[in-house]
């Protein structure tokens, strides 16, 4: 193994938790893994959940049937009936290779608990920025061994709009991309994936015809899916937006007078309780309740005050004031002024539905702490069985980091995503292999690249970093380059 990627992943496992506990399992394969994970779930599926698992099942298949159809939604319900879900990819970043393989591990998660569909539920979050690192703002391709390659579709304006508030992909986008990246001769061997994604999936009715950028992301990556792989029997993503699909579980219970968040909203020992305790971010569980956005669609972060305020400041540092009232939050709920925030989300899901959650570096850290947090305020307001059962749920789940595909460069590999598996096309089984003899270490020094930007700060990062970690990946990892099937 080559020093200077073993330097950088160095400072990998001194940043982040997870990480170094992957890195510290040594030689244990990523399909072994995926059965470690597959465990976690049985575990958390024999515990009884304070409220049934099967409403959000429904409801989520109800979402996707309006967005996919009847056919897929009884897929999709299927696979919810496993008990876990995918929770680390943004909505609209589709093109990221680390979220893409996360997804591809979720899938071989999903066969292992016995699911049989090709449908596999993707729930991503819609409330991050088009121009987060995961880059819902355009396409992200990794054929340069300088840098990851961003071309954008939205103008630089909408760069810090919410996914969950960005109107589609149009016409225009598409004409200016096509005369940007397409028509001309600098973007080899690119060229003609990007003309073909253009094409086959901004040009399908079904995507143009989208009545927004979230529902215009579910269609693009059915169609997608059905482009990456050689032969029939990949799988196909169903993309749907976690907030969309919670929402009619958050409304009915904002209207129980007796549910956990009803009880944070109203009662004032509650929120104080919400308040008290911090997590290791200095963060409390008020900070992580709800968000709203402004008339551009940005994001407001908001906390509950012990006075029952959900109060934060906007993009002018103007306050920003909404009486905690539960009626008054749901009308803006409906009108998506207002956002559950993910610990509301996971409150919901996994905390209340024992519905386990599979996320990333960060996810699989801060959910168990904010469970923690969340016992110690239940035994504190005296419903210390309430506690215990939120605080037996294994909730360090995690599947997007490990990666396991390359994408075969000129004396260089780099982290392949749907652009590379759409030059490439891999068969499942040689997907399926890869996993077999990638290891859990290893599959992390193979997607260093992603982790080193999101850990360690610019002006911290070693000098042309993303070359040396793909000269490296090449001369370390040949076998994990992704072949063209014929």
């Amino acid at each position: 193994m080559t020093k200077t990627i073993e330097a950088l992943a160095g400072l990998c496992i001194q940043r982040n938790g997870t990480v170094r506990r992957s890195m510290n399992m040594g030689a244990v394969s990523l399909d072994a893994y995926v059965r470690m994970l597959a465990e976690t779930v049985h575990r958390n599926n024999q515990i009884s959940p304070l409220l049934p698992k099967e409403d959000f099942y429904e409801e989520a298949g109800r979402y996707a049937q309006s967005l996919l159809g009847e056919a897929a939604a009884g897929q999709i319900r299927e696979a919810l009936a496993c008990g876990v879900i995918c929770t680390a990819d943004h909505h609209g970043a589709m093109y990221c290779s680390q979220s893409f393989q996360g997804d591809l591990l979720f899938s071989f998660l999903l066969k292992e608990l016995a699911y049989g569909g090709t449908y596999v539920p993707i729930l991503s979050a819609g409330q991050v920025e088009l121009e987060n690192a995961t880059y819902a703002r355009g396409i992200s391709a990794y054929t340069s061994a300088e840098e990851k390659q961003l071309f954008p579709l939205f103008p630089a304006k909408h760069s810090v709009q919410l996914a969950s508030h960005a109107a589609p992909v149009d016409g225009g986008m598409i004409d200016r991309f096509r005369k940007r990246f397409v028509e001309k001769e600098d973007y080899q061997p690119l060229k003609n994936t990007l003309d073909g994604i253009c094409r086959e999936i901004y040009g399908d009715p079904r995507v143009l015809s989208a009545p927004d950028f979230a529902v215009q992301t579910t269609a693009a990556g059915e169609i997608l899916s059905h482009r990456l792989f050689a032969g029939d029997d990949g799988p196909v993503f169903a993309y749907l937006e976690i907030e969309e699909a919670v929402l009619p579980l958050l409304l009915k219970e904002m209207e129980d007078g007796s549910s956990l968040i009803r009880l944070f909203l109203t009662d004032p020992d509650m929120r104080r309780g919400l308040s008290k305790n911090r997590a290791s971010d200095g963060s409390a569980l008020a900070d992580h309740l709800f968000r709203c956005t402004d008339e551009k669609g940005r994001k407001i972060s908001l906390t509950l005050t012990p006075e029952g305020v959900l109060s934060g400041r906007d993009w002018n540092k103007e306050a920003v004031e909404i009486k905690a009232d539960p009626g008054i939050l749901t009308e803006m709920l409906i009108t998506k002024k207002l956002l559950p925030g993910i610990f509301t989300t996971a409150l919901i899901l996994q905390f209340e539905r024992g519905i386990t959650w599979m996320g990333g570096q960060f996810q699989s850290l801060y959910l168990p702490e904010w469970q923690s947090l969340l016992k110690e305020l239940l035994t504190d307001a005296g419903l210390s069985s309430e506690g215990a059962l939120i605080g037996s749920y294994d909730c360090t789940g995690y599947i997007s980091g490990p990666m396991f595909a390359l994408y075969p460069g000129c004396g260089f590999s780099t982290t392949a995503g749907p652009v590379e598996m759409w030059m490439l096309k891999p068969s499942v089984e040689q997907i399926r292999e890869l996993i077999r003899k990638t290891s859990l270490r290893d599959s992390h020094l193979i997607g260093l690249s992603e982790m080193y930007f999101d850990l360690v700060l610019r002006n911290e990062r070693e000098e042309n970093w993303y070359r040396l970690i793909a000269e490296d990946l090449y001369s370390d990892f040949p076998a994990n380059r992704i072949e063209k099937e014929e």
